[in-house]
Parts: C-alpha cells; sequence; structure tokens
C-alpha cells in the first residue's frame, strides 16, 4: 500500500504557524514512508475566503521546502483539488444518502437551534440536534418546500452503533453513536459542511493517514458513520498534539509572539530554522541532536515518537536555533538576505558605499543574528553619522584617562594619509598605547564607547574602517565634549 496523505487548509487568512506543522508532519510521514504529500483547497467557507490566500499559502509551502505531488497547482488523477470545483461529486453522494433514508431536510431556524440548545443547558444536557425534522412526513416536508423554507440537509445518525478506532498516537478511542445528533451535512446553500465533505474527498483521493490537530478528534465519529453509510474504508486517524503559548494555553492566531508564515519569511528567518523548530514541536527524535535538515528528519520521522500531550511555541528556542542557522549560513547569502531586507524597510547604503562593504558590515553581526530583520537594528551606527550613547558608555567616556586617550586617538586619525583600513587604525591605537601607557580596555574601550555609543560590539579595527572617516572625527569629537562638559 502507497502512503497518501494531505494538508486540505481552508483559504481564510495567512498560513499559520499551527497550519504548518500539521502540514510538516503530514509531509514528513510521507517522506519517510515513501508516500505521497497531497495539497487540496477547502474554499466551501465563501464568506471567509480571502481573495490571494491560496497563492501565499502555496508560496509559504514552497518558501518551506515542501513538495506534492498533487494539488490544485499541478493537477493529478484524484482532482480537481478544490472543493467548489467537487460540487457534483458532494451532490452525488447526497442523493445517495437521500435513496438510503440516511438524509433528510431540516427546516429548522437558527433561534429555533438556540432555544433548543440553551434549554439543554439549562437541564444539565449536552445540547444535541433534537431530531424534530427527522419525523416529518413526506408531505409536511413537501408542503414546507412548496412554502419557499429554507433547509439544510442532515444525517440521520443510526442508534446503537459503537464507533471505535485505533489513533496513531492515543491509541484506542471509542464513542457512541447514541451521544451525536443528527448533523448538518449540506447547507441551504447547497455547500457541503466539513464532516461530509472531508469523508468524500479523502476517501475518493485515496487518502490513506489523516494526520491532524487533536481539535478534530471530536469530529472522527460523525466522519466514521458517513464513511459506514457510503461503504468507504475509513483511513487510518493520527491527531496531533495541540500547538501552546508559553502560558500554555492553545495557541492564538492571533498571538503578537507568533507570526503568520509569510512575515517569517519577509524578516529573513531562514526556512529551514523554522521547519526544524516545528518539528521538534510535539516529535522527538529520541537523541540529544536538535538541528537537523528536512531530509534527516524525514528520515527519522515517525508518528509512535509523536507525544500526546500539548507542545509549546517557545519564541526563545526559535531565535536560538534561527541563529544557529544563521551562523553556518555563507557570509554572501546572509548579505544578500540583509540587502533584500534593508529594500523592505527602505534603507540605503551611505554615500559611496557598495556591495562588498555591506558583506563586511554584514560578517560583523551575523554571529548575532537570528533573521535578516535583525541587521538594520544592529548595525544602525553604520547607516547614520549621529549616534546615541548608552548610560554604559557615557560611565566609559567620562572616567578618568578616557578623555586623553580619545583625544589622541584623534588626533591620529585626523593626521593619518594611509589607506582608511582596519590596520591603520591597530598602528593608531598602537601609538597611543605606547605614548600614553594605556593598555587593554583603558585604550580600546574610550575609542569602541565614542564610536558606537556600546561598550560591547564586533572587531573595534573592522569597525571603524566601515566607517566613514568624517563620520568618526565627529563622533570623537562628539565624545570630547561629553567629557568636558563633565569636569
Amino acid at each position: 500500500m502507497t502512503v497518501r496523505v494531505r494538508y486540505a487548509p481552508s483559504p481564510t487568512g495567512h498560513l499559520h504557524i499551527g497550519g504548518v506543522r500539521t502540514a510538516l508532519f503530514n509531509y514528513l510521514y510521507a517522506r519517510h514512508n515513501q508516500g505521497q504529500f497531497i495539497l487540496r483547497f477547502e474554499d466551501t467557507d465563501l464568506d471567509r475566503n480571502v481573495a490571494g490566500a491560496e497563492e501565499e499559502m502555496l508560496k509559504g509551502f514552497k518558501w518551506l521546502g515542501f513538495e506534492w505531488e498533487e494539488g490544485p497547482d499541478r493537477g493529478g488523477p484524484f482532482g480537481p483539488y478544490r472543493c467548489t470545483q467537487r460540487l457534483d461529486i458532494y451532490r452525488d453522494r447526497l442523493e445517495k444518502l437521500k435513496g438510503q433514508d440516511q438524509a433528510y431536510p431540516c427546516f429548522c431556524t437558527s433561534e429555533e437551534l438556540e432555544e433548543d440548545r440553551q434549554r439543554a443547558l439549562a437541564e444539565g444536557r449536552m445540547p444535541r440536534y433534537s431530531g424534530r425534522c427527522r419525523h416529518l412526513s413526506e408531505s409536511e416536508r413537501r408542503e414546507k418546500m412548496e412554502r419557499g423554507l429554507p433547509y439544510n440537509w442532515r444525517f440521520a445518525i443510526p442508534a446503537g452503533i459503537p464507533l471505535e478506532f485505533e489513533d496513531d498516537i492515543r491509541g484506542q478511542v471509542h464513542f457512541e453513536s447514541d451521544d451525536i445528533g443528527d448533523f448538518v451535512i449540506v447547507k441551504s446553500n447547497g455547500l457541503p459542511t466539513y464532516n461530509f465533505q472531508v469523508v468524500l474527498d479523502d476517501a475518493l483521493m485515496e487518502i490513506t493517514h489523516v494526520i491532524r490537530g487533536e481539535e478534530h478528534l471530536s469530529n472522527t465519529p460523525r466522519q466514521l458513520l458517513i464513511y459506514r453509510a457510503l461503504g468507504y474504508q475509513p483511513p487510518k486517524f493520527a491527531h496531533l498534539p495541540q500547538v501552546l503559548n508559553e502560558d500554555r494555553k492553545k495557541l492564538s492566531k492571533r498571538d503578537p509572539n507568533v507570526l503568520p508564515v509569510h512575515s517569517y519569511r519577509e524578516r529573513g528567518y531562514l526556512s529551514e530554522a523554522l521547519v526544524n523548530f516545528l518539528a521538534l514541536l510535539g516529535w522527538s527524535p529520541g537523541g540529544e541532536e536538535e538541528i537537523m535538515s528536512l531530509d534527516e528528519i524525514a528520515q527519522q520521522f515517525s508518528l509512535d515518537r509523536v507525544g500526546k500531550s500539548g507542545a509549546v511555541f517557545d519564541v526563545g528556542k526559535l531565535n536560538w536555533m534561527s541563529g544557529q542557522y544563521m551562523k553556518r549560513k555563507d557570509l554572501p547569502d546572509v548579505t544578500e538576505m540583509v540587502a533584500q531586507d534593508l529594500e523592505r524597510q527602505g534603507v540605503s547604503l551611505p554615500l559611496g558605499r557598495d556591495r562588498e562593504w555591506l558583506e563586511t558590515v554584514t560578517g560583523l553581526y551575523q554571529e548575532q543574528m537570528t533573521c535578516a530583520a535583525d541587521f538594520a537594528a544592529l548595525a544602525k551606527g553604520f547607516f547614520q553619522p549621529d549616534i546615541d550613547w548608552s548610560d554604559e558608555a557615557r560611565e566609559v567616556i567620562q572616567q578618568e584617562g578616557a578623555e586623553a586617550v580619545i583625544r589622541r586617538y584623534r588626533e591620529l586619525t585626523q593626521e593619518d594619509t594611509q589607506a582608511w583600513t582596519a590596520a591603520a587604525s591597530k598602528a593608531r591605537f598602537k601609538r597611543v598605547q605606547k605614548e600614553l601607557g594605556v593598555k587593554g580596555r583603558g585604550l580600546f574601550m574610550p575609542v569602541r564607547a565614542a564610536l558606537t555609543g556600546e561598550v560591547h560590539g564586533p572587531d573595534l579595527q573592522q569597525t571603524v574602517a566601515c566607517l566613514p572617516k568624517e563620520w568618526v572625527l565627529a563622533r570623537l569629537d562628539e565624545a570630547l565634549h561629553l567629557t568636558s562638559a563633565a569636569q
């Protein structure tokens, strides 16, 4: 048997992290078992569909490195792969259920259904459909239709049916049909509901394993009844643990700490870092190694190492992992990402600076970056003449002996006619050291504080060489004004 799995998002908004984790686990399962991964768009919620959402999702999956054998963009033997293009299929299967007396029209209004719901809650009962329309006679149904009353089609739940299945993550799961009320399968506008549509699509596309979030666990008994009524063999099910926020509550699409996928892409995160991080949300490889490529993860992936409890989306862990990937990336590639992000933010290179200069400055901060968008803030002192001093930098500049070091380094800089290089800066520091008898922190820290506004940072000589000489002189002058003001 060829393993066939699918991911079927609704194009109602951005591609969200929780959905990507589900898609990833399906993708990994297919690759591990030499199976097939299928994309399908469940686009029947016409009121909520967002223009361009499908294209954004496809772009996001491609950026993440996913490949699919069948989908709306490439077709396949079981298409179409958009639900709105499969309406004839749903209508045909509805007719079959009607012929078996397993579907009936329901004329209940939303107000009547809400009254029933509130009554059940008040009486301490689990709300479920009362079944009032199930027992209408044919003449009563015909009379209501002739009056033009809107109606949905409900599935007639058979009584006394045990619904059991083996979940590949949660083990044996048991439901009873008597606990389920008759549910709507086709709405009054002719569109199928999820529990009807998903069964038909999965069955007709020969999906062998349905791997999805645990919020769908309660849908499974309804779907098993549809499989049973239409004579389809159910797939294997696996319900993944929820993705939680750092408060261990279900992750919301509106969580400010978790971005939609396109935002991670735009900010210059490395896709392989995001995939690696998401793979570890609920799944464990069993060893100590955490940094793994998509192919390495696929080789090890199995559902028996997926836990049942929720997995916390730790933003700090994501940024740590992204930083590890950024450090390993070739500098020219990181520079290209930085250049794209600077363009996105509307930041131009200083006058006279070129791509080689940008690569040098990028190299100064590559170790500190988690994504390309970090660069603009880290390196802002290279893009504007003026800087702000941190409190620590002010303290260093105003310490005893700092003024003499800054003043002498400034004089040597003014006099220096050599090429503006890191080696020339190093030579100037050696002269200051020899003439003033200072070294180490007392030699370098005052100049670093004066030129960068910080007491820590990348290689000082490279920093000096990447700054325009006139900016260096001006910042040293400003620092000397600060030392004079403190006296």
